[in-house]
């Protein structure tokens, strides 16, 4: 319906005061906006940055971290001497140019120090839930539990252990952090000597199977060697000759020179028969010399079969069973040679822990970084409110 003009100045006096009404009140719900946003700054953004600064400042416990250097290294890789000048550290990787030998040890230090098991064997020297339940140490820093299990044990011994390795140059670095500088020098100090003993355990159990495959080579190369001999021994003895082969070739060449008089004699007999008489003595030494030569060639004939066994099976035997003495006595001279190898590479190969910088007594506590820290919230929050502000702008527009 539409509204007829005024007719009074009354009415047209009470509708500019309704307008005039009107205006306070947008300004008002603009105004109200306005504090809105710098209040959810405020208590999204200041006071958590300022809880967090006064946390830092007034409430943190100073942590003191310590430090170490360490690398693992090969006896027989280089003859560079490594503590020979420790004056630049860009020098660092010609003054251990055989730290990549131990590469293998080195992880396997660094996954040691990142586990259970260095958690149980530092507990078996130091009291590591009181090291990090100290009175100095707050509410928020220290370890929580008085009996923590280990799964939580460890949480908090990785916050406060890192091992890491340098890819140039190979050093470990190993840093310890507790609330007292004492308490880190030692933590770093036990941690290190347990790395040093894993190292010199890896070492030793591998030198230990090198040898031992070495001295099982060398016990099956003297067993087959000795078996050799002993059969060879057992084979002589029952066919009753040192060396049936040489034998066989004196056999053969006495039953040559045999039958070559024997040839000779028939052709002395046959001569003679052709102008003397068959009664003849000279006649009668011939055929008695060839009776002879012909029953010696069959004595030396029956000398090469012995109990049914032809000469040439026993000389077959012969060499094989030779040979076979032959081959143990090669191997057990190559077993021999590979343990002395490997008695040398074990002493040459054995890897050690050489300490660059020993763990070091703090003097400041490098933790926690007040400035740094509460700066970095306060960016943060910032960040992250502006960014949420714009969405929520963006999305009531997109409504409107």
């Amino acid at each position: 319906m539409k509204l007829s003009p005024p007719t009074r100045p009354s009415e047209a006096l009470a509708s500019r005061g309704m307008a005039l009404a009107g205006a306070p009140a947008g300004r008002g719900r603009d105004a109200r906006r306005g504090l809105g946003m710098r209040g959810w700054f405020l208590l999204l953004v200041l006071l958590p940055t300022l809880a967090v600064g006064v946390y830092f400042f007034a409430f943190a416990a100073n942590i003191y971290e310590s430090e170490a250097r360490f690398v693992i290294r090969n006896r027989g890789a280089g003859n560079a001497n490594p503590m020979a000048d420790m004056a630049g550290a860009s020098r660092m990787a010609s003054l251990f140019p055989a730290s990549r030998t131990g590469s293998e040890e080195s992880r396997a230090v660094v996954a040691f120090a990142d586990s259970h098991a260095a958690v149980t064997a530092l507990r078996g020297s130091l009291d590591l839930i009181e090291l990090w339940r100290r009175p100095e140490a707050d509410l928020v820093a220290k370890l929580w539990w008085e009996q923590p299990e280990a799964e939580w044990l460890l949480w908090y011994y990785r916050r406060r252990i890192r091992m890491v390795i340098d890819p140039e140059t190979g050093v470990m670095i190993l840093r310890a952090q507790a609330f007292r500088p004492e308490d880190a020098q030692t933590l770093s100090r036990a941690l290190l000597a347990l790395s040093e003993r894993l190292v010199n355990t890896l070492s030793e159990r591998s030198s230990a199977d090198g040898l031992r495959t070495g001295m099982e080579d060398l016990a099956r190369a003297e067993a087959r060697m000795a078996a050799a001999r002993d059969a060879l021994i057992a084979f002589r003895e029952r066919e009753q000759a040192f060396d049936p082969a040489r034998a066989a070739v004196g056999a053969i060449e006495t039953i040559g020179r045999l039958e070559g008089a024997l040839a000779q004699a028939r052709t002395e007999l046959q001569e003679r028969q052709s102008f003397m008489r068959p009664d003849n003595p000279q006649m009668q030494v011939l055929r008695n010399r060839i009776e002879a030569l012909q029953v010696q060639i069959a004595t030396e004939r029956g000398r090469m079969t012995r109990g049914g066994e032809a000469m040439t099976q026993q000389v077959a035997g012969f060499e094989r069973l030779e040979l076979e003495r032959m081959l143990a006595d090669r191997q057990l001279a190559s077993a021999t040679a590979s343990l002395e190898a490997a008695r040398t590479d074990a002493i040459r190969q054995q890897t050690f822990v050489l300490r660059v910088a020993e763990p070091h007594l703090p003097e400041a506590a490098l933790y926690p970084r007040a400035a740094y820290n509460t700066l970095t919230v306060f960016v943060s929050l910032a960040m992250l409110f502006g960014v949420g502000w714009l969405l929520v702008v963006s999305a009531r527009e997109h409504a409107n």
